[in-house]
């Protein structure tokens, strides 16, 4: 009996808690979210969202809010990505919204590996790169193997 009543107050515990977080974290407990909350930057970077502020619903406020602090390099970065995005044809941007899904569904080591890699090739020279994004899907398996040998005996080791 005394096992089963500490089973009910551990995930009695664990449920408590995980209704604290979440209301702590959600964003209509991040504070008052009023045009004149925002700091002088932040209304000036969100300038032209200003009349419609009252009616965007409290998880765009706190979106938008988050993307006005941050540096002006990093609010462009954004933009830039996001214009790129929306010039993809939609079957592009589908293909790649199903391959970042089953990336998210892989194990955690599979996606460090797959992580480890990207990084190899981002410290390849850019002429490398771009060489190594042409060719690689006309490449069989074992042109593959042979092409990322050779790269390694130039940069080193890619982390298999």
């Amino acid at each position: 009996m005394n096992k089963t009543i500490a089973s009910v107050q551990l995930w009695f515990l664990r449920l408590s808690f995980g209704l604290l977080a979440y209301h702590l974290f959600t964003p209509s407990w991040a504070g008052d979210l009023s045009w004149e909350s925002l700091s002088s930057q932040e209304q000036q970077v969100l300038q032209e969202y200003q009349s419609q502020w009252p009616s965007f619903s409290t998880e765009k406020q706190s979106s938008l809010k988050r993307w006005a602090s941050l540096p002006a390099s990093q609010r462009e970065q954004i933009r830039s990505q996001y214009t790129q995005w929306n010039n993809l044809p939609l079957t592009r941007r589908i293909a790649l919204q199903r391959k970042l899904e089953h990336y998210r569904s892989l194990p955690i080591a599979k996606r460090e590996k797959i992580r480890q890699w990207r990084n190899w090739i981002k410290s390849l020279p850019m002429s490398e790169q771009q060489k190594l994004r042409e060719q690689w899907s006309g490449l069989s398996s074992a042109e593959r193997k042979r092409y990322i040998q050779d790269l390694a005996k130039t940069y080193g080791a890619p982390p298999l």
